[in-house]
């Protein structure tokens, strides 16, 4: 449907036109209304400036045909479409008039309008001629569309050559690209950008709606003629823009308005006019730039290329993110942790190749260690193949980091459905590390290490289930072990010290004395032969 503006100075003949003619029957909608051709061209500029900033909608987009009365006040039909004609040169422009003369008519040929309607209104006159309008918004639409296809056809073609190279063929393509725009014939610059659909590997193959996004950019993208940008088709996710003007403020716009789609975009723009014969070198520029930005930053982004280094100086160093302390915050369902824990890991910028061989790394690591340990949890999860499938499409750190996230979070839900009460059982298996081992050198990061948890959460995890502190049950063991040597051998005090874990019998005999409220020979006096301690 074809959007249409309605300019008349009468208002009764503005509210037949707006309110009572058929229009949705003849394949238009009526967009504004104005009283004379300057309250239009204000009209105008509004809409336009609403689509520059990103604010435009369906129903306030720029109309693609123009009604309107020659006759006004202020400013009349054939001055309005002079200033029409040249801004918005695409526009169809149909004159009403109720002087049957023949200087309008040569007046509208002049500024190519392509109707012409005498009023009173005849239904059938009004009917014929928008169809012939339609056919003419059609028309042009086509031409454009297939002289670009055309243009980025032989663009591309040229993108392999040098700067000097095929002359001829850039000369053509410059006239192609200033007729579509609208430029002056002698034009030989353009302001240039490109717009890439970033992850287009991960989108099409593994996003379960990425097809639907896949289509809205490029609708969105191909919708940029509106805004008198020519985006040239390139390939499957990139595409070469071209304007008379500046870019930046309509790309801001673009961002806006698409929203959730924009997110898997990246624009790239100079800032200064720039020949069509560097295309070659500017496009490798551009592709470089994007990789690099994408790789580090994600996508969504707004790129100068003026100027622009490719240097990561000043960046923070690394913090350490052990596999085995990500494996704790899976095992006890700490997921709030894990996020946390793949911003250390991606912190510093990798190559991009190191990027997703750490990832590959990382995620045998887990299945090694968590999965494959537990029964049920790989028939759960699945094979690793698409999860690789998803870490070798994605391009930067930001997807792998949420491909991650992802995988991540459902392992460690997988594992707390599989082992109930997991907090309980690392628990147990702390106590019985300890029963088994009390006489060794026993640390707090030993134990951890064992059940992959950290230090700190294993210190409270575990008061919390036994009302003791870890070294408060390790020293109850030792003591309540070196209580039955006392009471059922010979063994000499130092001995059993040294065999509970005591290199220091008298470190022993107070910790011991702290414990039992008596001494050790106390303790052994007072049990000789009764064979149990009560």
């Amino acid at each position: 449907m074809y959007r249409i503006l309605l300019v008349d100075d009468e208002w009764l003949e503005l509210d037949t036109l707006e309110n009572y003619i058929p229009w949705e029957e003849m394949g238009y909608q009526v967009v504004g209304t104005a009283e004379n051709g300057k309250v239009a061209l204000r009209l105008l500029g509004e809409m336009e400036e609403r689509g520059v900033q990103g604010q435009e909608t369906e129903e306030s987009a720029l109309p693609d045909v123009v009604l309107t009365d020659v006759k006004m006040p202020v400013m009349d039909g054939l001055a309005f479409s002079k200033i029409l004609h040249d801004k918005y040169p695409d526009m169809q422009i149909v004159f009403l008039s109720g002087y049957n003369d023949f200087e309008y008519v040569k007046s509208a040929l002049a500024v190519e309008a392509c109707g012409y309607i005498l009023k009173p209104l005849d239904p059938e006159e009004l009917k014929s001629t928008m169809e012939k309008v339609r056919e003419k918004c059609s028309k042009t639409f086509k031409d454009k569309k297939s002289q670009a296809v055309v243009t980025a056809e032989n663009l591309k073609n040229l993108l392999g050559f040098s700067m000097g190279e095929k002359e001829e063929l850039w000369e053509d393509i410059c006239q192609s690209c200033n007729t579509i725009l609208h430029c002056r014939p002698e034009n030989r610059t353009f302001y240039v950008g490109m717009i890439t659909i970033d992850e287009y590997r991960f989108l099409s193959g593994y996003e379960s709606d990425g097809s639907v996004i896949l289509n809205s950019i490029h609708t969105a993208i191909r919708k940029l003629t509106n805004k008198k940008i020519l985006p040239l088709h390139i390939n499957d996710h990139s595409y070469l823009l071209l304007s008379d003007g500046e870019l930046g403020t309509a790309m801001a716009g673009f961002m806006k308005k698409e929203g959730e789609a924009a997110r898997w975009t990246t624009v790239c723009l100079y800032g200064s006019r720039q020949s069509l014969e560097r295309m070659p070198v500017l496009c490798q520029e551009m592709n470089r730039y994007r990789r690099w930005h994408v790789k580090l930053y994600g996508s969504g982004h707004i790129i100068s290329c003026d100027g622009q280094e490719e240097s990561t100086e000043g960046q923070v160093e690394e913090e350490t993110a052990e596999p085995e302390i990500l494996i704790s915050y899976l095992q006890n369902g700490e997921k709030e942790q894990i996020g946390e824990w793949l911003d250390i890991y991606f912190l510093k910028p990798r190559r991009e190749e190191g990027m997703v061989k750490d990832a590959f790394e990382l995620t045998e690591r887990i299945y090694a260690s968590v999965i494959e340990t537990n029964p049920g949890a790989e028939e759960q999860l699945g094979s690793k193949a698409e999860l690789y499938g998803k870490l070798s499409a994605a391009e930067g750190a930001s997807l792998i980091k949420d491909i991650l996230i992802q995988f991540l979070e459902k392992t460690a839900d997988t594992l707390a459905a599989l082992s109930g009460d997991r907090r309980l059982e690392v628990v147990n298996q702390v106590r019985h590390l300890i029963e088994l081992e009390y006489d060794a050198p026993l640390t707090i990061e030993y134990l951890a290490e064992k059940v992959y948890m950290s230090p700190n959460y294993l210190r409270t995890l575990f008061k919390d289930y036994t009302g003791e502190t870890v070294l408060e049950y390790v020293t109850r063991t030792r003591i309540n072990r070196s209580a039955e040597l006392l009471r059922d051998t010979n063994m000499r005090v130092s001995d059993i010290s040294r065999k509970v874990g005591y290199e220091n019998p008298s470190h022993y005999c107070a910790v011991f004395r702290r414990q039992m409220g008596i001494t050790p020979n106390q303790f052994r006096n007072k049990t000789a032969g009764s064979g149990r301690y009560d």
